[in-house]
C-alpha cells in the first residue's frame, strides 16, 4: 500500500498510465514483481441449477463458466494466483441439489483459499427486454472500492457503448458477499433477456473482451491503495 504522499502520487500516476494503456492495447501488464495476490473466481450456478435461461435456450451457468475460465487465464498470465469455485458444468455438491449447501460449499472454498478478492460471475434477466449491460453488486464497505472501480471500467468499455448509459454499483444482500472475508463483488455480465446481449455473450471474442475488462479492473485495483 502507498502510505507516504510521494508514494501516493506514484501510485496515482501508475494507475493513470495503466488505464490509458488499456484503452489503446490489449493487457500485457504483469504483477509478478509484487507478492502474488489470490483471486477467487466464482462461476455462478452449475449442474441442475442452470440459472437464467434465454428464450433460445442459452444457459447462464454455461456462459459464466466460459468467462470465468478466460478471466482465470488472464489473471494467471498477469502473475495472480487463481482459484475457481467451479471448473466444469457439474454442481459443487453431489446428490439432490440444495442451493444453500451449494452456496456454503462456495464460501468454504473462498475461506480455504484466503484470497485478496472474490469475483462472482452471473447473468441477468429482466421483464423489459430492452434492458442490457454489465452491472456490479457489492455487500459492504470493504468491497465498495473495487466495485466502484470495476463498474467504471465496465461502463467505459461496454455500457456507454452498447447500452448507451452507465450503471451505478448496487448494494445486495447476497450470501457470498456477506460471508466472504475479503472484498467480494457479483458482476452481472449481461442480460440474457436482451437479444443483443445474448448474441454477444455467445461469441467467444466478446467473452474474451469482457474477461479482459474485468481483469483490467483487478489489475488497477491491485496497484492501487485499495489492494
Amino acid at each position: 500500500m502507498c502510505i507516504k504522499s510521494r508514494s501516493r502520487v506514484f501510485c496515482a500516476l501508475l494507475i493513470a498510465v495503466i488505464f490509458v494503456a488499456f484503452v489503446a492495447v490489449p493487457v500485457v501488464v504483469s504483477v509478478s514483481g509484487r507478492d502474488a495476490k489470490t483471486i477467487v473466481i466464482d462461476a455462478g450456478h452449475g449442474g441442475m441449477d442452470s440459472g437464467v435461461t434465454s428464450a433460445s435456450g442459452v444457459k447462464e451457468s454455461d456462459i459464466v463458466l466460459l468467462i470465468a475460465k478466460t478471466l482465470g487465464e488472464y489473471l494467471e498470465g498477469g502473475g495472480f494466483k487463481v482459484v475457481l469455485t467451479r471448473k466444469n458444468n457439474s454442481a459443487l455438491v453431489g446428490g439432490r441439489f440444495i442451493k444453500k449447501t451449494d452456496m456454503q460449499k462456495r464460501v468454504d472454498i473462498i475461506k480455504k483459499a484466503q484470497p485478496h478478492l472474490v469475483v462472482s460471475l452471473h447473468l441477468n434477466s429482466f421483464s423489459d427486454r430492452d434492458r442490457r449491460g454489465v452491472q456490479v453488486f457489492f455487500g459492504n464497505d470493504l468491497s465498495r472500492e473495487f466495485a466502484l472501480l470495476a463498474q467504471r471500467v465496465l461502463n467505459e468499455g461496454f455500457n456507454a457503448i452498447d447500452a448507451g448509459r452507465n450503471f451505478s454499483i448496487l448494494k445486495a444482500d447476497k450470501y457470498i458477499l456477506n460471508e466472504s472475508p475479503c472484498p467480494a463483488v457479483i458482476i452481472e455480465c449481461g442480460f440474457l433477456s436482451n437479444a443483443e446481449d445474448e448474441k454477444n455473450l455467445t461469441e467467444d471474442s466478446y467473452r474474451h473482451r469482457l474477461a479482459e475488462g474485468i481483469y483490467k479492473s483487478i489489475l488497477l485495483w491491485s496497484f492501487g491503495e485499495g489492494a
